[in-house]
């Protein structure tokens, strides 16, 4: 397989096919990960769509190859997301980063929902948009607020009454 340059229109198709999009998930929550481990955990996936998806991913250069070990004659491939779709500095292939990120949340409720404990009352759960009318400065201000406010708790050790809680700012143009 040999990697190109990622091709910012083909990645944004590719990632909303649902089978890559699992598998693109899969591989951000775990960082790294063999296509052996991939498959155990989406055993849903045949293994002949599996291959074929990584390597689309792969040619496309949404994945790359960040090691690989010998296995019983064969060589395995531990795959990385590409930098690009980890980038948060706003400027990696457009707004892909951005796109990936949005489908990531969306991956996150449906993981909730999913499972058998879910009580979004108990746990607090949340969505709120609020247009707001602000200049420039006043936006900085904003933001520099739910930055301090943030950076309050940001660094809490854990104990046992604290859990995760994934908080998510997006702000986009109304």
């Amino acid at each position: 397989m040999s990697k190109r340059d990622i091709d910012a229109e083909q990645a944004q198709r590719l990632m909303l096919n649902q089978v890559r999009h699992r598998i693109l998930q899969y591989i951000h929550r775990r960082g790294s990960v063999t296509v052996r481990e991939i498959g155990a955990e989406l055993s849903d996936i045949p293994q002949a769509t599996m291959y074929r998806q990584i390597k689309l991913l792969y040619e496309n250069g949404l994945i790359r190859v960040c090691g690989n070990r010998q296995v019983r004659g064969t060589l395995e491939h531990t795959y990385r997301l590409s930098d690009e779709l980890t980038a948060d500095d706003g400027r990696a292939l457009g707004d892909m980063s951005t796109q990936f990120a949005l489908l990531s949340i969306a991956q996150d409720f449906s993981d909730y929902y999913r499972g058998d404990d879910a009580d979004p009352d108990r746990d607090m759960m949340s969505v709120v948009s609020r247009p707001m009318l602000l200049n420039d400065e006043e936006f900085r201000e904003y933001l520099k607020s739910i930055r301090e406010l943030t950076d309050r708790y940001i660094h809490n050790e854990p104990d046992a009454d604290r859990r995760v809680r994934k908080v998510t700012f997006i702000s986009s143009p109304a």
